[in-house]
């Protein structure tokens, strides 16, 4: 058993659940990917709970915890308050299921759509390379601009070899991100996925609509979900403001919230942030883990926890001792 799963137990079978959840103070959010289970052209690290798995722990929160919209929420609330909010990145289709396990419960979710996948769907790069990189020859990838050491897969899950892919493409790829898949893919022999089969892996801007009459919120999440940080500043004003103007222009009301893609602290600096605010952006999300305490100083900066197919009660026990398990996590 996972050590997450033995701490949870224990905190659930001593009892002291109830008194962890009152030792912090704040805005706790839960951030999630698809929802399912993955199919062949699909990286599996993205997928964050099944359908049941996502009831049970909403459920588990919802008794427990006030459930408030990201958005909305007080950042500098000074009232001993504990809350969660819940949001769910890129805009996948299956992520519709997420918005109906929480109108079930009655509680608000936030969804940061990729506003390009909408309006011309494709594969997106992590996906292509989940696939491209299952064909990883047994003598490896040799040194390149992108692997300057190579890749020997000798010894190493399959997991392993993808994600060591997915990073070089996060560090290097930069404006070169097709350069790159197209090198993978002559590198592994593996055709580019056709984009024309990527269609139904998309919401349409009604879905997107949809979730506003659902009772959701909507925010940006760029174009087309490149390492921001890794792109001249021209490119990085027209990845946020071009995806904020569609949610606008689609949603007929105004958008002011953001989440960067991928999210870590080396994934959006300065330059973004003057983007954000010459696109009006009032709010963003990063994904490097951790608690939002009263005042927290940074509407860019607001910390999420992200959800990689842990259970309900680990989930459970995150938001207990967010300090323990709110830790960041992630593969893309």
């Amino acid at each position: 058993m996972p050590r997450a799963e033995k701490l949870a137990g224990l905190l659930r079978t001593a009892g002291l659940d109830r008194l962890a959840r009152l030792s912090w103070r704040g805005l706790l959010i839960f951030n999630y990917h698809r929802i399912g289970r993955p199919g062949e052209h699909d990286d599996p690290d993205l997928f964050s709970a099944t359908v049941e798995d996502l009831d049970a722990q909403v459920a588990l929160l919802a008794a427990r915890f006030e459930i408030v919209a990201a958005g909305a929420a007080d950042l500098h609330d000074p009232r001993p308050a504990r809350r969660i909010a819940l949001t769910v990145d890129d805009g996948y289709r299956d992520e519709l299921l997420a918005a109906e396990v929480f109108g079930r419960h009655g509680v608000p979710g936030s969804f940061f759509v990729t506003t390009g996948f909408v309006d011309h769907p494709r594969y997106p790069w992590w996906d292509e390379i989940a696939w491209l990189a299952a064909g990883v020859p047994s003598g490896g990838l040799p040194p390149s601009p992108w692997l300057p050491d190579g890749l020997d897969p000798t010894g190493r899950p399959a997991a392993d070899v993808r994600r060591a892919v997915n990073a070089a493409y996060k560090k290097r790829a930069g404006e070169r991100g097709e350069e790159f898949l197209d090198w993978l893919s002559a590198a592994t022999g593996r055709p580019r996925l056709d984009p024309a089969d990527a269609a139904a892996a998309w919401m349409s801007w009604d879905d997107v609509r949809g979730l506003r009459r659902a009772g959701m919120e909507v925010g940006g999440h760029t174009v087309t979900h490149p390492i921001l940080a890794t792109l001249d500043a021209d490119r990085q004003t027209a990845e946020v403001g071009e995806s904020m103007r569609r949610l606008r222009a689609e949603l007929d009301e105004p958008v002011d919230t953001f989440a960067y893609p991928v999210g870590a602290a080396d994934s959006f600096d300065q330059r973004t942030r003057d983007a954000l605010q010459a696109a009006g952006v009032r709010r963003a999300y990063s994904f490097c883990g951790g608690l939002n305490k009263p005042g927290h100083p940074d509407g860019l900066d607001v910390r999420r926890v992200g959800v990689f197919g842990e259970s309900p009660a680990v989930i459970q026990a995150t938001a207990a001792l967010p300090g323990l398990y709110g830790n960041p996590r992630r593969y893309a």
